[in-house]
């Protein structure tokens, strides 16, 4: 008798764990791409794009076996992405970026990997004329001008606290914005 109910237990519980869903409970704005980019040249980018925006864009590129464009847009997603982390007061929401590049990269196969990390290494080669250009051309495009709702929304801020706009009190844009420069893609050295 302890054997039957001790089976109908372990029958039960599998059937309810089965029958479980996974739930995602995301903040309006999480990892928003407002303005998405398609597949296009680094100076057509506008500080007015996101990082979501230009992923987007990346991933496109990364389709079209543009692996040189997709390289670039990288690299300015990521330079407005790090300067949102500065921006962006809930440190929980500064992984935004890593999971946006993330969900690109995870739906390529091996083959799209290899050429984009080649063009990676190439483009952004410390001391490289292709990264002196990059680094040109990011700066030319300018310091972002959108709100980063992208970010804001990713953090746990977003469910616990509704008051503010999520970011730094007393930011310093231009001290920011060249300290992103040098720090994720080492302009300037």
């Amino acid at each position: 008798m302890k054997n039957l109910f001790i089976i109908t237990l372990l029958t039960f519980g599998i059937n309810f764990t089965n029958a479980q869903q996974n739930i995602s409970i995301e903040a309006k704005g999480n990892l928003e791409s407002p303005k998405p980019c398609g597949c296009i040249d680094l100076s057509e980018v506008t500080n007015e794009n996101n990082p979501a925006d230009i992923l987007t864009g990346m991933g496109k590129c990364i389709e079209l076996k543009q692996f040189e464009k997709a390289a670039r847009l990288f690299a300015i997603a990521g330079v407005y992405g790090k300067y949102d982390t500065f921006r962006v007061k809930d440190k929980s929401a500064h992984q935004a970026l890593m999971v946006l590049q993330m969900s690109i990269l995870e739906n390529i196969d091996e083959n799209d990997k290899t050429n984009l990390m080649d063009s990676l290494k190439k483009e952004l080669k410390s001391g490289s004329k292709e990264l002196s250009n990059i680094c040109q051309t990011i700066q030319q495009v300018g310091i972002p001008k959108y709100h980063p709702k992208y970010m804001v929304q990713h953090g746990i801020q977003a469910f616990t606290d509704n008051n503010g706009n999520g970011l730094v009190d007393g930011f310093n844009s231009q001290e920011s914005w060249n300290l992103a420069l040098k720090n994720y893609l080492h302009c300037g050295e």
